[in-house]
């Protein structure tokens, strides 16, 4: 009777200790962001649809590039412009210095050729530094990919006007990396789990190695989410449901 007792005991309590280590997950992608370019401007062509999958470099859409390269060309001429008065300013600094050593000019007239110098070379710096902005903003006229993705969403047409001043537009949203397991789960059901702990993921009946990289407590719902990585790359999709199970 009393070995009765204990394998009923036993039978009921093992399925329990079980669930403690057991849980549903989700697949999702590992990198998922809201692409946009830190400038303005009118969208001109855009070269991805939901669902292609796009190499990093690659151009996802480009802005009208006229008003930048306007702005460039402008840079350019003002520094060519600014360029003989700095050039001949200089030379008059130097002829300066030379007679204040042999004491034929006095330190008022070196000083002023100082000064003139100064202000002739500070508006060709200036020009010089506009046209890197330009040509910083013309590059970033292209949204490319910042590592090898699947387009998500495009939030944009053709002809929009983009606006980033305050806050950056979302233009396009984009996934990549690689495919990692969800869960959320009450915080005591992870006891014992963290970073890099081993666990199991079960896809479609097939077995795989896993490792916890992120755990992360949600303060409103009052959940932990975990975030595994998978050891092999499954033959799998996104929002497909796993069964994770741990020591």
């Amino acid at each position: 009777m009393i070995a009765r007792v204990l394998l009923l005991v036993l039978t009921t309590l093992a399925p329990m200790a079980h669930a403690a280590g057991e849980a549903d997950g989700v697949l999702q992608w590992e990198q998922k962001a809201a692409l946009s370019v830190p400038v303005s401007g009118v969208i001109e062509a855009i070269y991805v649809v939901p669902g292609q999958r796009v190499a990093k470099g690659d151009v996802l859409l480009s802005l009208d590039k006229r008003p930048f390269q306007y702005r460039l060309q402008s840079a350019k001429s003002r520094k060519a412009q600014f360029a003989p008065g700095r050039g001949e300013a200089r030379n008059e600094l130097q002829r300066a210095e030379e007679l204040y050593d042999r004491t034929v000019l006095s330190q008022v007239e070196l000083d002023q050729a100082k000064i003139d110098f100064a202000e002739k070379d500070a508006r060709y710096r200036e020009a010089g530094a506009d046209i890197d902005q330009a040509e910083l903003d013309l590059e970033y006229a292209d949204l490319k990919a910042p590592f090898d993705l699947i387009v998500l969403k495009s939030h944009v047409v053709v002809g929009q006007t983009v606006i980033n001043r305050l806050q950056a537009t979302p233009l396009v949203t984009v996934a990549g990396g690689r495919l990692v397991a969800v869960m959320s789960l009450n915080p005591e059901k992870i006891a014992g789990l963290d970073i890099g702990s081993d666990l199991h993921v079960s896809i479609a009946g097939k077995a795989h190695s896993g490792k916890v990289k992120v755990i992360d407590y949600d303060s409103k719902s009052g959940l932990a989410e975990v975030i595994i990585l998978i050891g092999d790359q499954p033959a799998a999709t996104v929002g497909q449901r796993v069964d994770v199970t741990w020591p």
